[in-house]
């Protein structure tokens, strides 16, 4: 890769000057949907989200990747609400939730589940959660604390590795520190820090009215010391490791379905953990490669991606029974 590549693939918005870039129709219809805006108090942080369909018809949760925001999921989740009740969260200290002291994974799995009751995603059965990256870890510590409460669970492109034969699935050990930097840092400008966004890990970035369209909504305008400016609304202070660890049988002893979607030319679809979901999962979970695309693969493959949830949930997960 050259520098002027790796340039490209750090700043995909830095030459656009701020500006809108084209977008097709399907994007613009998708979130100028209207949307049910909503919150709920957990442990004192008031947890943002926001709601589409009708209430009585089977749940579905999209939960975001670190740093992000719920309207990662704005583009795609009209295309699911004609036949479920759907809902995306902002995680406290993202978005618009409020920040907290201190955070945990236990804590952004208690928002997980009081939103699921506050958006009335459990009016008819029992809901599926969708977790992207980060998201898809706080979605499998809700399957391994309270499965039986989920309709299923799928996780897109989060890294889990091979489990250790004692300890587990040790994702992150936790202990890093809160950003010891002086501050919350002010843009002067609204351009300036759509310029700088990037995705984290790296890659390339096509569709760049997506890019545009989730940086915009990553940003608020405040009031600082020297008038006003633009900040990201995540909190910089939030400890960039919490401790993550899930139990070695979590993927064959699941209490509830699991389905996993990844890039095909994620960071983290490597051959030994590919193998390793695909050995746990022993044709109970269906498994999905999504070509051309990267850890962020819905970005990557917007309609694929779309076509991808809309086909599974049309046949999983198995009901059993009556």
């Amino acid at each position: 890769m050259t520098a002027s590549q790796k340039k490209e693939y750090t700043r995909p918005l830095q030459g656009l000057g701020g500006a809108r870039p084209p977008a097709p129709e399907w994007f613009q219809k998708a979130i100028e949907a209207p949307s049910e805006e909503g919150s709920v108090s957990v442990a004192g942080a008031e947890i943002r989200y926001s709601a589409w369909g009708e209430l009585g018809r089977p749940g579905l949760l999209f939960v975001h990747g670190g740093r992000a925001h719920r309207n990662w999921w704005r583009p795609f989740a009209p295309f699911m609400a004609d036949r479920r009740r759907v809902a995306a969260l902002d995680l406290s200290g993202m978005g618009d939730s409020d920040w907290r002291d201190e955070y945990s994974l236990d804590l952004l799995v208690d928002e997980l589940f009081a939103v699921i009751g506050a958006a009335g995603l459990d009016k008819a059965r029992r809901p599926i959660v969708v977790g992207h990256s980060f998201g898809g870890w706080v979605t499998l510590a809700a399957v391994e604390r309270a499965g039986e409460r989920l309709g299923g669970a799928v996780v897109v492109d989060s890294p889990l590795g091979v489990p250790d034969p004692t300890e587990g699935y040790v994702v992150n050990r936790g202990g890093e520190p809160a950003s010891t930097g002086s501050g919350i840092r002010l843009y002067s400008t609204l351009e300036e820090p759509i310029s700088r966004f990037r995705f984290l890990p790296d890659q390339p970035a096509e569709h760049l009215y997506l890019l545009d369209y989730i940086a915009r909504e990553g940003i608020v305008a405040v009031d600082g010391p020297d008038g006003k400016g633009w900040r990201w609304k995540f909190d910089p202070h939030k400890p960039g490791n919490f401790h993550i660890h899930f139990e070695r049988e979590l993927l064959r002893a699941a209490r509830c379905p699991l389905a996993f979607i990844y890039g095909e030319k994620s960071m983290f679809a490597t051959e030994d953990a590919i193998g390793h979901l695909r050995d746990q999962a022993r044709g109970r979970s269906p498994f999905v490669l999504l070509p051309e695309s990267y850890h962020h693969l819905m970005m990557d493959q917007p309609l694929a991606f779309m076509s991808t949830l809309r086909t599974l949930f049309s046949c999983w997960p198995v009901r059993v029974g009556g």
